[in-house]
Order: C-alpha cells, then structure tokens, then sequence
C-alpha cells in the first residue's frame, strides 16, 4: 500500500463516456447514469391486439398506440386501456400507409404519392393538406419536434423535405445514388438519414445530416439469407428496424434490429400468420408491428429470452498517453467497475504503440471521422498489425449476481513499454442471463509500487517479460489499492455533507447534540451542519432556534418561540418612585389552594400544605416555552414522535414545554418582518370553504356565463 495517488484516466460521467467509441451500446442508458450496457431484448411471445388487417402503427409523445385496419377504423390504446378502443378513421387516416406522430400532430401519408396530410392528435382533426402533382412522396419521418421529413423523388433525382406545420418548406436535403427508393428513417441523434432503396436487390444507405453523397451502404439481404425487407422503422435510441422475410424455401418472418452504424443487434422472429409485416413502430418501452392478425407488441425483457442470440456491446477509449519516466515505466493496470451476472462477461483488450507515428496518426483520424461506422475504426485498431496488444477475459458468478452488486476487474498493464495505448471493452450476456452494467472504467499508469521496496536483487525481475514476481506484485497492488481508497476517503465518512446514515448517527452520539434515528436524512445533515451554534447556545433561545431551523428550514420561518416570562414579564403595579409594567404583561396570583379565613375560605375545597411546601404565585406561570410548528398533516404524523423530545434536550432543566401544531396563517403578522403575505379574497363556495370575514360573495345581478367568469374589463 501507497500513500500517494495513483494517476489515472477516468471514465464515470457522461461527458468523460462521450470521449469514447461505442459499438452496440445503449447510450439512453448512458445519458440517465446507469452505466455502459448493451441494448435491451425484446421479450418473447408478443401480445397480440386482434383487429381485421393492421397497418401503420404509431406512438403518440403520451405513450398512446395507434394503428388502421382494412376497414378504415383507427384503434387506440393506452396503457390504463386492457382493450384498443375502435373509432371510424376521417379522411387519409383510413388508408395510411405511415403514421408519423410528433409533439401537437400526427402526419399521415397514404397508398397515393402525391398527398400528405396532418391531423391534430387528441381531436383527429385535420389540419393540413399538402399536394406536389410533379413528384413522388414515398415515405414520412419526424424530426422530434413539429416538423416532419418527406421522401421525395422528382425530376431532379431523390430528397428529403422538411416540412413545417404551416406546409412550409424548411430545409431541402439530396440523396445522391438512390434511384428507386421504398421508405426512409431519420435518427434523431446521430443526425442521420437512412434510406432503403432497390426492388430486387436492396440494399440501406446511410446520410449525413446534410445528404450529398452516401457515408456508407449495406446489402439489405446480407443481414439474413436472401432477406427482402417490407417495412422500415428507428426509435428514439436510432435502433433500426427491418421487417421482412428470407427468401429460402421457409421464408420465416424476422424484425432484424441494427445501430446507428448498421451493426446487427439481433432479431425478432415473426410467426408465418403474421407475415408479411405491413408496418413497425418503436420506442423505449417496447415494438409494435403490424400484420394480417393485428397488432403485436413487444416489451423490453430484463433477461436475454431462451434461444435468443448473445447481446453485446464495445466501447473503446481515445489514445492513452503515459509520460516518459527514469525507472521507464509506463502503465500499472486497468481496473472496469461492473456489474457482472452469471452468464455474461466482461473482456479488457488493449494495444499499444510507440513512435510509429504514421500508424497512430491514421488511427486517431479514423477514430475522429464521423463518415466511418465506430464498429469499422475499433476493428481496425484491435486488428492493426503493427500494434502490439492483449487481452483478458472475466466471467460473471452465481454469489455477484445473488447479491447484484458491482465489483471491480483488474487487467495488468505493467508489462506495456509503449507511450500510447487504446483499452476497448467488450459486455456480453448470453442466452438467460441477466444484462452486464459497466459504470467506472480506470487506466492507471504508475506512481510509486510496491517493487520499490523490495531488495534490489528482485527489482530487476519487473524488466522480465511475463515475470511472476511483478505478477505477484501486481497482484497485491491491486488488493490492497481498495484499502489504499478505504483509508483515504474516511474524512468523506465524517463530513456531514457525505457522510452515509449510520456515520451521521454515530457523529451526533458523539457531539451530543439531539437526535433520534427517525429523523430524515436531510434533517440529520442539517443538524450537524450547525452542531456548533446548537452545541454553543444549549439552554438559550438562539440555541432552540438553531435546532428548529435546522429540522424546518424555509423562509418565513415555520416555528415561533414564545418565552412569556422573558418576553412579557410579570404585571407590576407602579407608583410615585417606580414605574408600572408596559402590557402585555403575564397577571400572577394565588392558586385556589390558598385561601385565607374569613375572605376566601370555601368549605370542602381548602387544603392545608404540606410540611415545608411554599406556594408563590408566580412559580406556576414561570419557565414555560411555547412552540408552535407549522406543518402539514403528513409531516405532523412523523415529526411527533420525536420533535417535543428534541425541544426538551435545548431548554434549562427548569423549563416546561409547550408544543402546539398551527398552520401558516397563525405566524403571520401585520408588520413587513417577512410573515405578512398579500392574498386576494378567496372565491367563496357555501357548505364547503367560505371563510367568514374573507369569503366576497358577488355583487347582485352579476351570472356567471358558461364561457366562465368575466374578465372585470370592458373592451370598446
């Protein structure tokens, strides 16, 4: 163990991520902090919404389903609904070919290609009618906003639209080489276009934002043996969907599923009464496709289905630098923080380079080039001949994933000379096995090591290739680095601001301030937070208040102290040498037990005292502190177990509480100290909240219309 810090490459956020490749990675996934997965299967079998033909599936921004049948009825189906609900589709939404939904309409294209229209979504209004007699409009795509994406084919060649709510065109894009287009995608993120295009040989190409020229192609019937694809689709995540058939003797159904960059993430088979697949629809929640039976809907699956094939997924850092050193070591290790279930795998690659400057340098441009698919530059780096690499491989256990808790994989580097390094990760989860999570990725190269104090004789053993003596070294370095965190974080394990539960109770035990282990989290920080002004003003008023601002914080403040006896004082009577009190003032007295003969004697109520009592008639009145808390009911049920205990531990041993629950009304006052709130006069309804002495009733002879109340102003 060291005491110096380890320096490192750290890749944990989503900023340090996005400086990485990624190959089949779900980066929705990415974006919310859970870590580095693969994209999640669809469970199997899909439930099946019956309707005669379905065609045109959509997902509303509300998670609502949408779909046409042969007869022209619309169905809809939300998520509390246990059945579509069937309504008669108005004007092209009867024979839609394509549903395109974004955030206020849904944008309809039917079988004829010279019309398309938008409706407004809760009402199936139509909006809008656009009509281009001189081209061809093949297919619709959102743009994730209100706009939609037109393919187009005119006498110019084939291009994309963009069309705003008002029919305006916005933005024109050409798509060179395409010369018989069947439908398009448009990815939201990768600001990408995809197209498929052919009749008999078909094949998808990919675009850039701004068209031209195609990035790349891919021979749609090379995913699958001989597959001819019928319908096209993409999600918010830019998945790719692919419906079709293969052409073999069986001609079994698939929905093939591909990334942004064309790399296959698997396929969902179809039965034949589904086939062929008229229309797909996908989000984050699950897919929908269309057939002769109806509506199917996959959901996403926790685990990998049986007969499934193994999910995947790849990332790989940018180039690693490691600076020149006098002992001329270069890197220490890499260390992956996952969560490794049984049934999936974790493997750490990586290569290395030198002074081969040319190879390096082709390799980072290949690497920042957007045209070039991340599947082909992180092929091309694992698989450069001229770099030197290695690997190693982890597999999940039974006991992690009981406990489904993350570990940390540790891949030796110590044997590395060379300054420049790329480590790519590849997660795999086979058929029943639960999704692998990768959420911390750290490449370390070397401060001091334990090699250091060995005898000089055995240093010499870390210049030897494959050396068992560093292994063993490294080994140790790599257990004990975990104690080496351990013991430098435990200031964090006392600081109130990150301190876990159990930490934050043993500090306040042991600063003895109040407590009770029913407090919040937040409550108990806040505590500690100000333990020294609690601590220093135990028994006094600033003391308490410091307590109670710290258990209700907010501004006004939702508690008053009331000391009557320091606040007030006793009533006294004034004459020529002294003044009276000023009011208002606390009126003391004897108590009924007493009485004196002959002037307030009351048979069968005097008492006698008792030996050495003396009665004052002040003592009763003296030392009482009332607090009143403004809280809510549920706050109210779960603060008073523990709160009137709390107070008690702050005021002198002499002092008695009282502790009273008000609203927020009660603490206001009439003077600008920042309790006194403007409100207008409540609208009074009688028999349930009018409020006598706030509550306006309106003025004779004035109605409330059925458009509402009137505005109080008149327009001329």
């Amino acid at each position: 163990m060291k005491t110096d810090q380890l320096k490192s490459y750290r890749f944990a956020t989503e900023a340090q991520w996005n400086s990485c490749l990624f190959v089949q990675t779900d980066r929705e996934s990415l974006r919310k902090g859970e870590g580095v997965r693969p994209f999640a299967p669809y469970a199997r079998p899909a439930t099946l919404y019956r309707s005669p033909g379905a065609y045109a599936p959509a997902i509303t921004p509300a998670g609502e389903i949408l779909w046409r049948d042969d007869d022209g009825a619309i169905y809809g189906l939300t998520s509390c609904d246990y059945a579509p609900e069937k309504s008669c589709a108005p004007g092209l939404l009867a024979q839609a070919k394509r549903i395109a939904s974004t955030r206020s309409s849904l944008w309809v294209i039917g079988q004829s290609t010279d019309v398309i229209e938008r409706y407004e979504g809760d009402t199936l209004t139509r909006l809008l009618t656009i009509k281009r007699p001189d081209a061809r409009m093949f297919d619709i795509a959102s743009d994730d906003h209100d706009s939609i994406w037109v393919l187009v084919k005119d006498k110019d060649g084939c291009l994309a639209v963009r069309i705003d709510p008002r029919g305006q065109n916005l933005q024109t894009v050409d798509f060179k080489g395409i010369s018989d287009p069947k439908g398009f995608v448009y990815l939201r993120r990768k600001k990408r276009f995809v197209v498929l295009a052919g009749e008999e040989y078909q094949k998808l190409y990919w675009f850039g934002a701004e068209g031209e020229s195609a990035l790349f192609s891919l021979q749609v019937a090379a995913l699958h043996p001989c597959f001819q694809a019928d319908a096209l689709s993409s999600d918010s995540s830019d998945k790719i969907f692919l419906a079709g058939a293969d052409g073999d003797e069986e001609s079994r159904a698939f929905v093939i599923i591909l990334d942004a960059d064309g790399n296959s993430l698997g396929d969902v088979p179809l039965d034949s009464n589904d086939a062929p697949a008229t229309g797909i629809a996908a989000s984050r929640a699950g897919l929908l496709v269309t057939g002769p039976r109806g509506l199917l809907q996959f959901s996403l699956a926790e685990v990998v289905p049986e007969g499934a094939d193994q999910v995947q997924c790849m990332l790989m850092t940018p180039l690693l630098f490691s600076p020149d050193r006098e002992d001329s070591r270069r890197w220490l290790r890499v260390e992956a923080t996952a969560n490794l279930p049984e049934g999936s795998s974790l493997e750490i690659s990586w290569t290395a380079t030198d002074n081969d400057l040319v190879t390096r340098d082709r390799l980072k441009a290949m690497a920042s080039d957007d045209s070039i698919p991340a599947s082909k530059v992180v092929a091309k780096v694992l698989n450069e001949p001229d770099l030197r690499r290695g690997q190693t491989v982890f597999h999940g256990g039974a006991n992690l994933a009981e406990q489904n808790e993350k570990a940390v994989y540790s891949a030796k580097l110590f044997d590395v000379r060379e300054r420049y390094l790329w480590v790519c990760i590849s997660l795999t989860a086979a058929s029943g096995a639960r999704l692998p999570v990768l959420s911390e990725l750290n490449v370390f190269y070397p401060g001091r090591t334990l090699m250091e104090d060995l005898p000089s004789i055995y240093q010499r053993e870390e210049e030897q290739p494959d050396s068992f003596l560093r292994a063993l070294v490294g080994v140790l370095e790599a257990t004990t680095q975990g104690l080496d965190r351990r013991i430098g974080s435990m200031g964090s394990r006392i600081h109130p601001a990150v301190a876990t539960e159990p930490w934050l109770d043993f500090i306040a035990r042991w600063l003895g301030v109040p407590w009770d282990d029913a407090l919040t989290l937040k409550q108990k920080r806040s505590i500690i937070l100000r333990a020294p002004d609690i601590a220093k003003g135990r028994g006094t008023r600033a003391g308490l208040e410091a307590l109670l601002e710290a258990l209700i914080p907010g501004s006004p403040p939702r508690f008053r102290v009331t000391d009557a006896t320091a606040d007030f004082g006793f009533a006294v009577i004034g004459g020529e040498s002294c003044a009276g009190s000023a009011l208002p003032a606390i009126l003391g007295g004897n108590t009924p037990w007493q009485p004196q003969l002959d002037l307030s004697a009351v048979l069968g109520c005097l008492r006698l005292p008792c030996a050495g009592q003396f009665e004052d008639g002040a003592a009763r009145l003296a030392g009482r502190v009332q607090v009143e808390v403004v809280a809510t009911t549920a706050e109210r049920q779960a603060w008073s177990p523990w709160l009137l205990a709390l107070i008690t531990e702050m005021v002198p041993l002499t002092a008695r509480v009282d502790l009273r629950w008000v609203t927020a009304q009660s603490l206001r006052t009439d003077r600008l100290d920042g309790t006194m709130t403007l409100e207008s006069p409540p609208e009074p309804q009688l028999g349930t909240d009018a409020i006598t002495g706030l509550a306006l009733l309106p003025e004779r002879g004035v109605r409330i219309s059925a458009c509402g109340a009137p505005m109080g102003t008149r327009l001329r």
